[in-house]
């Protein structure tokens, strides 16, 4: 009935590049210890904002945290059993997806929100 909300709000709001690090295998390193391996970034767009305090609260996060969220149409994925989460970097900082909102398969859109794990240093 009102298509996709996510592409029909995009060309009203503005929308913000972000690099998008998608989790590819976590894997022993030479010293046999696991790690998270990504695959190389890409930019997309998406609505980037600030999620209020009384949102993390009802979410049960911790709100000494700072979290975002972005709408996008990619399917960037949170936690999920056997993987890590793919990870953003926006302005400088790397956040970490702890959940979403997927509507992906039905309507091509997702809402993930994030946590801000400090500046980005390049890997």
């Amino acid at each position: 009935m009102f298509g996709n909300l996510n592409r029909i709000a995009s060309r009203y709001i503005p929308q913000q590049k972000v690099l998008w690090f998608r989790f590819k295998e976590r894997a022993p390193d030479k010293r046999g210890n696991d790690q998270n391996y990504y695959y190389d970034p890409v930019e997309v767009r998406g609505s980037w904002q600030a999620v209020d305090t009384q949102d993390v609260q009802s979410m049960g996060l911790d709100t000494s945290q700072v979290y975002r969220r972005l709408y996008t149409s990619h399917d960037i994925k949170a936690v999920q059993r056997g993987t890590s989460p793919d990870f953003l970097v926006f302005n400088g900082k790397k956040y970490d997806v702890v959940g979403d909102a997927d509507w992906y398969e039905q309507d091509g859109w997702k809402s993930v929100i994030c946590i801000e794990a400090g500046a980005y240093d390049g890997l």
